[in-house]
């Protein structure tokens, strides 16, 4: 009788793949998440600490995202107070990191939070090799392994970016999502409530929520509702405090922003594909361009989406990455961490594809042959970029911190993250002093100045170069290193007339004159 109650008992469409991927011992799967973590820790910090080290100048747009964070903890409030042209959810998960740093020394406060968004990286990848676990071990290790060390991931992941938790939101709420059967009205509420984190950190995150949605649309309307109320409680106290420049700081601007031409269609394809930036060696490098390295990913991940689409439950990872590539394709600008919104559907695509192909072999040990090899092979050319990347430099803060901190009033730069270094931004924001956390966003805000429909250039910009120089000289020290900034000749003397207080290589603090 039980029998026969058992077999009538509906089968849910993805409990008879689990039960294949449970097949292995628990302390297997154990070992595997482990390792795989520790090889995504372990990207991520090599990406970080190889040029800039780990307190040192990452870019620019992670040391935006923290100083904004102190300039909340100081009771400053994004959008009214300052220039913020992203949605308010990074800077409040970084509020912790930002008191940390304020009550102890700024420094502390940026390598503890890097250290946590390297980790949120780390469980990422676990998720990856989670999501596809009922796909067979074939899958679970392409997803894991591919998503740890998949460049184009890594990257955006070894700092405090918008993308790390963004991911992590979408990845959770598939994840929910997929095991809702259990409790469908419970998990599928918190999978919205993942998913709402992602809006928060990015609007654009709202395109692959909204292909989520669809593919449970029978379980749509519980979903949306924890995407409803997890996107307003980060959004709505931010919204009420400064509606207007709410909206022109985080829609209106960033829909304005200049088409960016020095990326094709092709090259944005194959750049959140990992190819752009690829180094191959003799003799790799003379028979395979990066246009054709980047031409043969771009055809083996559409040989995956397509048999992926094939699979009962992957449909959506083909999907979804189909779509984010082609927001990628169309959005006015265009960096290499805005690969991330394509990066976790690319591996996903990849992982379900390949496994299944390798179905076709007959022999057990030929079909794990084939798959070691392409792993060997896409850990090796990522670990490659990995190790060639410079994406951040150091700040000579030992140099340029003892004279800072001399400094009787207010330091500015055109990048917070070196206020930071030199352990004077959380006491510029106690002292009242006027702070940017990003300096060049004012270029697509109040500063953005159109000819003939054309964007005027900042180094040819009157009001830019009117602005920041004033920015500049309002305190009583300055010290400016970004080239993105475009002072010009005029701007640059008058920043550079003071006397010098301290000086390392390039690096040099004056004082200003009032």
């Amino acid at each position: 009788m039980t029998a026969v109650v058992a077999a009538r008992r509906p089968m849910s469409r993805v409990s008879a793949p689990v039960a294949a991927g449970l097949a292995l011992p628990r302390w297997f799967w154990v070992v595997a998440v482990v390792g795989v973590a520790g090889i995504a820790f372990f990207v991520r910090v090599r990406l970080l600490i190889q040029t800039g080290g780990l307190d040192g100048a990452d870019g620019y747009d992670d040391g935006v995202y923290y100083a904004a964070a102190d300039a909340l903890v100081h009771g400053r409030l994004p959008y009214r107070d300052f220039l913020l042209l992203q949605p308010p959810g990074t800077i409040v998960a970084l509020a912790p990191f930002a008191w940390f740093g304020s009550i102890t020394h700024d420094p502390y406060g940026v390598v503890a939070a890097r250290l946590c968004f390297i980790g949120i990286g780390a469980l990422n990848a676990c998720l990856a090799m989670a999501i596809v676990r009922r796909f067979g071990l074939v899958a679970s290790a392409l997803a894991g392994i591919g998503y740890a060390v998949y460049f184009p991931a890594a990257f955006t992941e070894r700092s405090t970016l918008l993308e790390p938790l963004g991911t992590c939101g979408l990845l959770v709420a598939v994840l929910l999502a997929d095991r809702a059967w259990r409790r469908p009205q419970v998990g599928m509420m918190l999978a919205g409530a993942a998913a709402g984190v992602a809006i928060g950190m990015r609007i654009w995150y709202v395109v692959p929520v909204a292909l989520i949605a669809a593919f449970h649309w029978r379980s749509a309307l519980r979903f949306l509702a924890g995407v409803a109320i997890t996107a307003s409680a980060i959004y709505l106290p931010f919204l009420i405090g400064s509606p207007a420049n709410m909206v022109r700081q985080v829609v209106l601007d960033q829909l304005g922003r200049p088409r960016d031409t020095a990326h094709s269609p092709f090259k944005r394809a194959s750049t959140y594909l990992g190819a752009t930036n690829l180094h191959l060696s003799e003799p790799w490098s003379a028979l395979l361009s990066v246009h054709k390295v980047g031409l043969g990913l771009l055809l083996g991940v559409i040989v995956c989406a397509a048999v992926a689409l094939t699979v009962r439950g992957a449909r959506l990872f083909p999907v979804t990455g189909i779509v984010t590539g082609v927001v990628l394709l169309v959005s006015p600008s265009f960096f290499l961490h805005y690969a991330a919104l394509s990066a976790p559907w690319v591996v996903l695509t990849v992982a379900v594809g390949v496994s299944r192909m390798l179905r076709a072999v007959r022999s057990r040990r030929v079909r794990a042959l084939l798959a070691m090899v392409l792993l060997a092979a896409l850990v090796t050319l990522n670990l490659r970029e990995v190790q060639l990347s410079r994406p951040s430099s150091p700040i000579p803060a030992a140099a340029l911190r003892p004279a800072a901190q001399q400094v009787a009033g207010c330091v500015v730069s055109d990048d917070p993250q070196i206020l930071a270094a030199l352990d004077v931004l959380s006491r510029d924001l106690s002292h009242h002093c006027t702070v940017w956390p990003d300096v060049t966003g004012y270029t697509y805000d109040r500063d953005s100045v159109r000819v003939a429909g054309h964007v005027v250039v900042r180094k040819q910009n009157a009001a830019w170069q009117a602005d920041v120089t004033h920015y500049l000289l309002s305190g009583e020290a300055v010290v400016i290193h970004r080239s993105a900034t475009e002072l010009d000749a005029a701007s640059t003397r008058s920043v550079d007339s003071g006397r010098v207080l301290a000086r390392s290589g390039s690096w040099t603090l004056h004082a200003v004159t009032h």
